[in-house]
């Protein structure tokens, strides 16, 4: 079963739980049954009848019960429960197992009894796959871009199972869709679920173990998992694939890789490996290509060096197939590139200058030999992301380089001085709220709740209402955060882009042309003048470049990508912390405060990788097998010392500068150890010379030495620890209270079970997420600013932005699964209304979005009135203390409220039109709900009437 359908269960246990508190009660595991009764001695019989009347006088006396609460926190009325004369051991499980054989204990008979109440009251289905799931689950079950998936945990002492859990579909999960509940992701952790290190030679025998469980498989109750792959991501991460197979299907780990490619020719091992985990990007689903529909051009070289790729992971994609991929991703304009991934091709796709596809060109899509990883039949292009506007932020390793080029120190203090009176300020004026909300991606920040906010401000300002008031505090709580511990500043005179090649080849060396539009703004600009661009990580003095942005006719199609030229001896993306084109971001500053005079001479990141395959050229004849790829999976998780080399350096450069000599080593080091993934040449082992003695304060390394830093990281972490905030601001009582009634409208009442129901579910669901993640604010996990994982697997994670990602994803279906519910029901209205040109309702659902849902309004303009009901009974189940209470803030510590907030343009809606009413009292409106319930009642029964 689910982890949902699991909490679904413990609260129908709860509710019979009152019934099962005897003052003495046996332990009794064995299954008690009729049949075994009856074949019983006679004399037995009766010792038994008189034992159990014994023990049915001691069971019908309870305990006095502490309040008992369900999974959704709503508390549950003891006092009326029934007793019942048997204990658990006598629960009889006849109807919930076919087999009389089975015998089971206590918990498991609790689990039973749950399951048979869910699916006897019609609110549990069983997929084909066996998961029980709740109704509402199964909705988004059957979304082909999120599927279903366990993970484990494997510690040296233990084994975490966690899950099911939905995430985001890649093409292997897609396609083999049936058999999801096979596919197992395993993570390798220390006790405290950090990475395992390497540091003794007592590891060596944890290393065996992890190597006999990749190639032997692993034992879970009846199953057994075999390897199957890894992700680049996965393993830096030290996770990897598994696969069960059933024996009622032919699919196994060997059909399911030769269904990905041809991997047979690839070497080295590493490589191999990477190629594996390519078809396990996480992508949405494109088109499917025709073999007449796609081409393969010739990669452009320089003519200096023809090893140097001017288009090194990049292609071109036509124009009118950009348009409708873009419709059918429901994207609001069509992206100028895509990251795809597509029949063994990887990479990035551009749209196509005039002169390049012809638009009454069959072809779609041209690709590259330097995209082509292997051979694969797989032949649907899908996208792992598309361009777009990023904002940009400076952090440690960039303000480094940047103060190595004699940028003063007083300007990364403007910077931050800026940015701390802006996040200050959003508690006492609302205005300066909504500015700062703009200045943080408006429309998409906060997985969303930015736009919410900033509409919610604008007609209620700031006052006393809970929810809103947590999300910013977490908003700035977060921002705070990543000030201290990243010096995250935010740079507004830039951006981040995707980096695509200058088809038209007008650029010149040392030239860039970027043209960004911001659509929350709707604003379009070309930036010429000198800029500074880099990409993270960056260690080397000469991984930021100052270049010229240029305006240039030929290139004005593209928009929010950084167009590097084809000129000059070498690539400059090469140039910029061993960047290419393949999906690689940018960072990018034209602000006259940042912009230094002279580059410094980059390091030769293409020598080093020459290095590299030509170290592995004598193994370019060998045959390598999956048992080889599990060696190698072990080899990187002993090797792996990539993060340690960013602290070392980061330590040393504090102290010493980055063009310091040890500082330039652990440079050279780090790129090696990025690249182990691919080339599987091991980075150079750490000596005891390039170890700091002491780590700066601001490094936070309670365990080990430290000194007091007076760089300008020093000075802006000092800056940043004056600054506190205080969770209980709500309770400010110069705040204004929020006009609950206002959101009340007459008629609400006709949906108010109904929203009960949907609450109870939703916020089941939103619980069983928080326990999951570790997070104890409703705000944190819903805006995804969140300060702190509870739970230990996840608070020792290393890559929190894909952490976070993932929540994300999580929260955006569940939102959207309920945004869903909402509106369905008027859809089945409007499609039995002959006036109405029918719509499919797959097609509405993806275009149906947080904030769009009044972009609907015309479509359901007949039931207007219903949807404005229905919304505010949602908005009356969610504030229900807050209107008996006349707005009083009552205790909130375990309420959850962004249920109400599901439907925001509609109450938005409802506040804008009806808002004037305020002066009606909350119990007229009361006394009115029986009258207007009638009149609904008529006015439906006289539509039904004309359409019959």
């Amino acid at each position: 079963m689910s982890s949902n359908t699991l909490a679904a269960c413990v609260d129908k246990i709860i509710e019979f739980a009152p019934r099962w508190q005897p003052t003495s009660e046996k332990s009794n595991d064995e299954d008690w049954n009729d049949e075994e009764e009856e074949e019983e001695e006679d004399g037995d019989k009766e010792d038994d009848k008189e034992k159990r009347a014994n023990d049915e006088s001691t069971i019908r006396t309870y305990h006095v019960l502490p309040p008992l609460y369900s999974a959704t926190g709503k508390p549950l009325n003891t006092a009326t429960s029934t007793s019942v004369t048997i204990d658990l051991s006598r629960i009889k499980l006849k109807d919930l197992y076919h087999s009389n054989n089975d015998r089971i204990g206590s918990l498991s008979r609790l689990l039973c009894l749950g399951l048979f109440e869910l699916r006897r009251k019609h609110q549990l289905n069983q997929t084909t796959s066996g998961i029980y799931l709740t109704k509402q689950e199964m909705r988004a079950f059957k979304s082909k871009e999120i599927f279903s998936i366990r993970k484990v945990f494997i510690t040296p002492s233990t084994i975490q199972y966690e899950g099911p859990h939905f995430e985001e579909a890649c093409a292997v999960i897609r396609y083999f869709s049936k058999f999801q509940d096979c596919f197992l992701r395993v993570s390798f952790r220390d006790e405290d679920y950090r990475k395992l290190k390497d540091i003794n030679n007592s590891m060596d025998i944890l290393f065996k173990h992890i190597k006999s469980l990749i190639t032997d498989g692993l034992n879970i109750c009846d199953r057994k998992y075999k390897f199957l792959a890894f992700s680049t991501s996965q393993l830096r991460e030290h996770s990897c694939w598994m696969f069960h197979q059933q024996h009622t299907n032919n699919i196994s780990c060997e059909t399911i890789r030769e269904w990905m490619g041809d991997f047979q020719n690839i070497h080295p091992v590493a490589k191999m490996a990477a190629r594996l985990g390519q078809s396990f990007s996480t992508t949405i689903k494109g088109k499917e290509l025709s073999k007449e529909s796609y081409i393969e051009i010739d990669d452009v070289t320089s003519p200096i060096d023809r090893k140097v790729l001017y288009t090194d992971g990049i292609g071109i994609i036509a124009s009118w197939f950009a348009d409708e991929l873009s419709k059918q991703m429901n994207f609001d304009s069509t992206p100028s590139a895509f990251q795809i991934r597509f029949a063994g091709y990887k990479g990035m796709v551009c749209v196509s200058l005039e002169d390049k596809i012809a638009n009454d060109s069959k072809i779609r899509v041209a690709f590259r030999p330097s995209m082509k990883k292997f051979d694969s039949d797989n032949c649907s292009i899908d996208i792992v992301r598309s361009s777009d506007f990023s904002l940009s932020y400076l952090n440690r390793q960039i303000i480094l380089l940047l103060s190595s080029r004699h940028i003063s120190d007083s300007v990364f203090h403007h910077f931050q001085d800026e940015m701390l009176e802006k996040l200050m300020s959003i508690n006492t004026n609302a205005e300066r709220a909504i500015e700062t909300l703009w200045k943080f991606n408006g429309n998409t920040g906060g997985n969303g709740t930015h736009k919410m906010m900033i509409e919610y401000l604008s007609r209620f300002q700031l006052n006393t209402e809970p929810f809103v008031q947590q999300l910013l505090f977490h908003f700035q709580a977060f921002q705070l955060k990543q000030l201290r511990t990243k010096a995250r500043i935010l740079i507004e005179n830039g951006c981040v882009l995707l980096g695509v090649t200058d088809e038209s080849r007008t650029l010149k060396r040392e030239q860039v042309f970027i043209q960004i539009y911001r659509s929350d703004i709707n604003e379009t600009k070309i930036i010429q003048g000198p800029v500074i661009v880099t990409r993270n990580p960056c260690l080397h003095p000469g991984d930021i470049r100052r270049y010229e942005a240029v305006d240039n006719l030929q290139l004005h199609k593209l928009k929010n990508v950084i167009v590097f030229p084809m000129d000059g001896p070498r690539s400059m993306t090469a140039e910029l912390a061993g960047g290419d084109l393949d999906g690689d971001t940018f960072w990018i500053s034209w602000d006259s405060r940042l912009i230094f005079t002279e580059n410094y001479t980059a390091f030769c990141y293409s020598d080093q990788a020459r290095q590299a395959n030509e170290s592995t050229s004598n193994t370019s004849k060998q045959s390598y097998t999956i048992a080889d790829v599990c060696r190698f999976f072990v080899e990187y998780m002993k090797a792996d010392n990539l993060g340690i080399i960013a602290t070392w350096h980061l330590a040393l450069a504090d102290l010493y500068g980055v063009e310091y000599e040890e500082c330039m080593r652990l440079a050279a080091m780090h790129s090696i150890a990025v690249d182990f993934v691919k080339t599987g040449n091991r980075p150079p082992s750490l000596t005891k010379d390039l170890q700091p003695n002491t780590y700066p304060h601001f490094m936070e390394k309670k365990d080990k030495p430290y000194h007091v830093s007076t760089s300008i990281l020093g000075q802006l972490y000092d800056e940043v620890k004056k600054f506190k905030i205080n969770y209980n601001q709500n309770k400010n009582p110069n705040k204004k209270p929020f006009p609950y009634r206002a959101l009340i409208i007459d008629g609400y009442l006709s949906y108010i079970d109904d929203a009960r129901i949907l609450k109870e579910e939703y916020d089941r669901e939103l619980r069983r997420i928080m326990r999951h993640y570790g997070l104890h604010r409703e705000s944190e996990i819903i805006s995804g600013y969140i300060t702190k994982f509870m739970s230990k697997q996840y608070a020792k994670q290393g890559k929190l932005f894909e952490l976070r990602n993932e929540i994300a994803n999580t929260i955006r279906s569940l939102r959207n699964k309920y945004i869903q519910l909402f509106w369905q029901e008027f859809y089945q209205l409007c499609m039995k209304n002959e006036d109405i040109e029918p719509q499919i309702w797959q097609e509405i659902t993806q275009k149906l979005s947080w904030h769009n849902q009044l972009v609907l309004a015309d479509f359901y303009e007949t039931h207007s009135i219903y949807v404005e009901q229905k919304a505010s009974a949602w908005f009356y189940v969610t504030y229900k203390e807050e209107l008996n209470n006349d707005g009083n803030m009552t205790n909130q510590q375990n309420r959850l409220y962004s249920f109400a907030w599901l439907v925001y343009p509609v109450l938005f809606h409802i506040y804008d039109h009806h808002h004037n009413d305020d002066n009606i009292s909350f119990e007229i409106r009361h006394k009115k709900r029986n009258k207007n319930r009638r009149r609904q009642g008529h006015r439906r029964g006289r539509k039904n009437r004309r359409k019959n």
